[in-house]
């Protein structure tokens, strides 16, 4: 377990000191706690359907699909097969044409046809993904797709010269495949929203007869997106049916037997067993006070949040006015909590469950969060920052734009709670792991909230044909946003187990590796073309193509020994890729000292941690004097750098039982940024050609 809070403590002088102790009193003073008094709110009825009350907003918050005043609605019914079938709204499993009508309502309705806006990745699918309805055709095997019916789900239809008969839309209510699906589903290219129309035509029913009963994510035509696997009913999985609807019937391509594959927070050859731990990461017990199903902590009365993490509510003496009870000395942060249909940590995709753990540093910081009880508070009143746990990578990935998600996010606090209005949103912050992190965004959004991103790249004029809109600063402005370090990925190999022990030795040896270091400098990986890391990796590799030094190693491509070349090397490149990279991390958790090659790109908690101590920086334009350099550094200099790094490798690491202190380092930098805020060093709107 790390030292508690010790990056913290580095900020709090100067959260004390009395010119910024005036700053954060000054804007209301003579402020009590008496103006906020306990206020939990019952909720009209008892939550149902393992919903529970949010006695601070007196609603209750329901499990995935679940709306109403008591959870009683279940408004995705259309994507379950049987009650105990937790839903979803993917694509390798066909749906009920129903099914994805509703999850375009949820997802995509804000922006009409156009889904590349749609609030999650789901919408970039849809356009090619052919769906069902309960219903007969009855007609001969030449007219299968019923071509002449004029089809429209209502109190039902039929067309007498087609055949074509469809069950009414109450009865289609249920993702629940037939066990004659032949001759009882009719089959949709597309729903009726994508053609700007609310009910089935003709025109929309499905021409090709392949595609029918088969993964709606197949996309022959491209290889990343081929899924040629053939839908059952759950009885031909045997009778547990596949636990009654947890997971689905599924014959994959090239397997001679269809199998039961199991839904989010579910495993076993059955779905019998639930797996809590992946379901919900956040908390698998849910805090001791509630139960996981499906990534919703169904909690107990009285308690409430993501994790059951929630117990007391505040509200002004006052009503309708917005107590300011900030003290300087204790710096506080309030999360809020999200409804489902707002953000939800649901499954990515029916089959694939996981996430790149390299993009996970979110999850470990709300993991992290959720525990404290020292920043962490119920009182949004005596708040400096407020978090909003948009969990974007559940929408949008490592590489989809995350706007169209948070613009609907921050719709719902502005909505819900008065503190976004009260400050233009310049103390909220919310977490951006993807690639490119705030780089596409708005500049409304860029100029408002906090970013905790992976990429720092703050330049001027950037017209990279990726990001370039923002011409006064890029992607973030150092003073109001903050670069973390992203997680480890998941080669195992490559994570910070020894480094610990590692590190203990070289203090002991005053800086020096008693195993010796005989690579002079090292790269394994890609290179690329174009903006690709700026061109750092391609400088670097046109500079070594004609050196033959043994201790200079340059691959292009992966190595199998290349942790035992780290171990090995005494410089390696830290370049970035087409976002944030991974290299500095792995360098240091190695041993390795860093050399920065990323030009007008801030690194992790780059305004306070000295990176002179174990880091060597260059400039692009400095890469053709790179080996003079790096050889310019003695023994006790490139002690002097691992010295540096025993120093200050636990802020690189997020896990704490590797020592990490990554979680403590990001608050460290959040209440720098509250700082900041109070001192005006950054303000709700930008000023052309100047960035802070």
């Amino acid at each position: 377990m790390p030292s508690v809070h010790v990056a913290l403590c580095l900020l709090l002088p100067l959260a004390a000191s009395a010119t910024v102790r005036r700053v954060l009193d000054a804007s209301n003073p003579g402020l009590t706690q008496d103006q906020v008094v306990p206020a939990r709110r019952s909720c009209p009825r008892p939550c149902v359907n393992k919903g529970h009350c949010n006695y601070e907003k007196g609603r209750c918050e329901c499990p995935w699909g679940y709306s109403g005043e008591a959870c009683e609605v279940d408004r995705m019914a259309a994507c379950r097969q049987t009650p105990d079938d937790p839903g979803s709204c993917g694509y390798i499993w066909p749906k009920n044409c129903e099914c994805y009508r509703e999850c375009y309502r949820l997802y995509c309705s804000r922006y009409g046809t156009d889904t590349n806006r749609c609030s999650s990745g789901w919408g970039s699918d849809i356009h090619d993904a052919p769906c069902w309805l309960y219903g007969t055709d009855g007609s001969s095997s030449s007219n299968k797709t019923g071509t002449s019916a004029a089809a429209a789900v209502g109190g039902g239809s039929s067309n007498s010269s087609s055949g074509l008969k469809l069950l009414p839309v109450a009865a289609q209510n249920s993702s629940a495949y037939p066990e004659d699906p032949e001759h009882n589903t009719v089959w949709y290219a597309q729903i009726p929203e994508l053609f700007g129309q609310t009910e089935y035509q003709t025109g929309m029913l499905l021409q090709d007869e392949s595609r029918k009963h088969k993964s709606p994510y197949d996309r022959p035509h491209l290889v990343w997106h081929r899924a040629n696997h053939r839908a059952h009913p759950l009885s031909a999985c045997g009778p547990a049916r596949c636990s009654n609807g947890r997971g689905f019937c599924l014959q994959y391509d090239g397997r001679p037997l269809p199998e039961c594959v199991c839904h989010f927070g579910f495993n076993g050859t059955q779905c019998e067993q639930e797996d809590n731990w992946e379901a919900c990461w956040f908390s698998p017990d849910c805090g001791g006070l509630g139960t996981c199903h499906s990534g919703f902590c169904s909690c107990k009365d009285g308690r409430w949040g993501i994790a059951c993490h929630r117990s007391s509510a505040a509200a002004p003496a006052v009503p309708g006015t917005i107590p300011d009870l900030r003290v300087a000395t204790r710096f506080k942060i309030y999360m809020y909590d999200l409804p489902w249909d707002v953000a939800f940590p649901y499954e990515v995709q029916e089959d694939a469950h996981g996430r790149d753990p390299m993009y996970t540093s979110y999850e470990l910081f709300l993991k992290y969060f959720i525990t404290d009880n020292v920043v962490r508070t119920e009182n949004p009143y005596e708040a400096h920052l407020f978090y909003v746990p948009a969990l974007n990578f559940f929408y949008s990935g490592n590489l989809r734009a995350p706007e169209h998600h948070l613009e609907a996010v921050m719709e719902h606090v502005k909505s819900a709670w008065p503190f976004y209005n009260r400050s233009g949103g310049r103390d909220h912050f919310v977490f951006l792991t993807g690639d490119r992190g705030s780089c596409h965004m708005p500049r409304a959004l860029q100029d408002s909230m906090i970013k905790v991103v992976h990429f720092g790249m703050q330049k001027q004029g950037l017209n990279w044909t990726w990001m370039g809109h923002n011409q006064d600063y890029g992607c973030i402005r150092l003073r109001q946003d903050l670069v973390v370090p992203p997680h480890p990925n998941d080669h195992k190999p490559l994570w910070p187990v020894g480094t610990a022990a590692y590190f203990k030795r070289i203090e002991a040896a005053g800086g020096h590796d008693p195993a010796g270091r005989n690579i002079t400098f090292l790269f394994a990986g890609g290179v690329g073309e174009g903006e690709y890391s700026g061109g750092a990796r391609q400088a670097v590799r046109a500079l070594l193509s004609n050196v033959s030094d043994p201790a200079v190693l340059f691959v292009e491509g992966r190595r199998d020994d290349y942790v035992e070349l780290l171990w090995r090397s005494q410089f390696c490149l830290a370049a970035y890729g087409h976002g944030w990279g991974i290299r500095l991390m792995q360098a240091i958790h190695f041993g390795c000292v860093p050399v920065i090659i990323q030009d007008h790109v801030y690194q992790a908690f780059d305004d306070f941690l000295p990176y002179e101590e174990f880091s060597v920086r260059l400039r692009l334009s400095e890469v053709p004097r790179l080996l003079d350099i790096l050889r310019s550094y003695g023994a006790e200099q490139r002690a002097a750098l691992r010295l540096g790094m025993a120093k200050y490798y636990r802020a690189f690491i997020w896990d704490r039982e590797h020592g990490g202190e990554a979680f403590e380092w990001t608050l460290a930098g959040l209440q720098r940024r509250a700082a900041n805020l109070h001192a005006g060093l950054f303000r709700r709107h930008h000023r052309r050609r100047r960035s802070s």
